[in-house]
């Protein structure tokens, strides 16, 4: 409990976002320059999470993704994914015709090529249809494409073309890791500093065990503020904004770093916030303490470390 007088700043993490580090390169640059929230990160965690590869992976005629996980070994049963169920988020799909995933999957059929499908409308004007994918071979251990074509839409190309990595499906088959660890804290104001000179990336893969791998995770922090000289009288100032937004991330890094003390951090980590350059610039506004918070309801965000217990819900006070 913070006892009057005090004046707090806080900063809580939003627009949570994670890509395996493969995805900043090939096919996939382009694409996540245009993603809002990898534009806006200006967080970024290296967490290190249990590998995921498939042993297997086919679009059945069904017109389902039907596949094994390598991690599961010999034991490892079938896993069935309706393509319906993977696209009905897609903006494109129109909710009134199809609301919910089971209506979109009783009008796809699967076929094998694009005059197929020109077949196919000449009977059912109406009907979409998914095309087995290419490209992927070189990393069909991880990754499956197809193509998802609709009468807007009939011929296969990169605009609906899809690629499901194996890590995507675990939600859908409720297979989750056991370990979400944080290995490294950063920040990347510019989008530059997302998409090159990945040194602490490349750092923490190598030291990975076989069965891991690294995983990169965006966030947007956000701050408030509150003071009040008796308790009762409560305000809201907002003067932290003229620190400016480098300053304010660089705050928010600090307080993260601080509490989770990843490996392969060195700055922050162990030394008492309060003392630090980052947080001298806080106190000349005469804040008398810092919240850093990091909370998530979904299992992907249940972060930990060697220092900190896994948990969904991370919050430190710093007295400044």
């Amino acid at each position: 409990m913070i006892k009057p007088p005090f004046k707090i700043l806080k900063s809580h993490l939003v627009d949570a976002f994670f890509i395996t580090p493969d995805k900043l390169y090939r096919e996939f640059e382009v694409p996540l320059e245009v993603v809002d929230r990898f534009r806006s990160g200006r967080i970024y965690f290296l967490v290190k999470r249990r590998k995921e590869r498939f042993s297997s992976a086919s679009l059945s005629k069904k017109c389902q993704i039907v596949f094994k996980y390598a991690s599961q070994g010999m034991l490892s049963r079938p896993h069935k994914v309706d393509i319906a169920q993977l696209m009905h988020g897609a903006p494109a799909i129109n909710k009134e015709f199809f609301p919910t995933p089971a209506h979109l999957q009783s009008m796809i059929q699967y076929v094998e090529s694009a005059d197929e499908y020109e077949r196919l409308l000449k009977r059912e004007p109406m009907v979409a249809a998914v095309m087995p994918g290419s490209g992927e071979k070189e990393r069909a251990d991880r990754a499956i494409a197809y193509h998802f074509l609709t009468p807007v839409d009939p011929m296969p190309k990169d605009e609906n073309r899809h690629i499901i990595f194996a890590h995507q499906l675990l939600r859908v088959t409720d297979d989750l890791p056991e370990k979400y660890e944080v290995m490294y804290i950063g920040k990347a104001m510019e989008l530059s500093d997302r998409m090159d000179g990945h040194k602490r990336v490349q750092q923490a893969q190598a030291e990975c065990e076989d069965n891991a791998e690294i995983y990169l995770y965006f966030f947007t922090p956000q701050f408030e503020a509150m003071a009040s000289r008796d308790g009762m009288v409560i305000k809201q100032p907002k003067d932290y904004m003229t620190l400016g937004e480098e300053n304010l991330v660089l705050a928010a890094e600090a307080g993260l770093i601080n509490y989770f003390k990843p490996e392969l951090n060195v700055q922050n980590k162990t030394t008492e916030l309060r003392k630090s350059k980052t947080m001298a610039r806080v106190k000349s506004l005469k804040y008398t303490h810092f919240i850093s918070e990091c909370n998530f309801d979904e299992h992907d965000y249940a972060f930990e470390s060697s220092k900190v217990k896994k948990s969904g819900v991370h919050e430190r006070i710093y007295s400044l």
